[in-house]
């Protein structure tokens, strides 16, 4: 799925009509993504696309409002020059406007409906401490968390990141899935496995381990891993 080009989107001369529908084809698919329960990445660009609009509807009401106060500053002569080029740029910025609140009215309900399945998810997904230790061995600690649609229990290594890159320092986290277990094969509690796993495990000395527990059987990769690991970064992060 190609992402949204705004700019292109939104630049002078636009065709607003095929760029309408653009947009309307991609909310389409969110929502059609919804409906299945499958929210990443579907959700996020969807945020995206909220923010970039915002963006420039606020960029675009101060040019607009500047544009006018220089129309009004014009005596005579060059006030009626003026006035001929500000209507054919006023046109552009009305179009531009109208359809930057088209949009942002389209997208308002999308944005709605996916914080609804994120939320359930995350009131019925539950993260448990099971190691004696709290704090993280370099960034790093264990997770499991189950697929339920297709009956495994994936245990992952986790390393929280410290990104220097943008202006306010923030974590990220990085997973990397180091086993599969079929849950038809586990004879024992799930505490137990992931305890006895981190027993015969050589990568980290006493590691921290974390068990996600839920009964949803949301799709995994799109729905139900993605809000784990955001989950566990923000409880980590606490």
């Amino acid at each position: 799925m190609t992402t949204l080009d705004l700019k292109k989107l939104t630049s002078c001369g636009s065709d607003w009509e095929s760029n309408q529908y653009k947009i309307l084809i991609r909310v389409r698919e969110w929502l059609s993504n919804f409906h299945k329960n499958r929210l990443f990445p579907s959700i996020e660009e969807a945020i995206q696309l909220n923010l970039a609009l915002e963006d420039l509807l606020r960029e675009n009401i101060e040019s607009k409002l500047w544009f006018d106060n220089e129309i009004r500053g014009q005596n005579g002569h060059e006030r009626v020059v003026v006035f001929e080029k500000a209507h054919q740029i006023g046109n552009q910025l009305d179009k531009l406007l109208n359809f930057i609140d088209w949009a942002l009215q389209l997208n308002r309900p999308i944005l709605e409906e996916g914080r609804i399945i994120k939320n359930f998810v995350e009131e019925n997904l539950s993260i448990l401490r099971i190691s004696s230790v709290q704090k993280n061995y370099q960034g790093k600690g264990y997770f499991c968390v189950p697929d339920n649609k297709n009956e495994m229990i994936n245990i992952y290594l986790y390393e929280i990141i410290w990104d220097w890159s943008q202006e306010d320092l923030y974590q990220q986290i990085h997973s990397l899935l180091v086993r599969s277990i079929p849950m038809n094969s586990i004879t024992s509690s799930i505490e137990e496995l992931i305890t006895e796993f981190i027993r015969t495990s050589q990568d980290l000395h006493e590691p921290v381990a974390y068990i996600f527990e839920t009964d949803l059987d949301f799709p995994y990769e799109e729905t139900m891993f993605p809000i784990a690991e955001e989950m566990l970064l923000k409880h980590l992060a606490s």
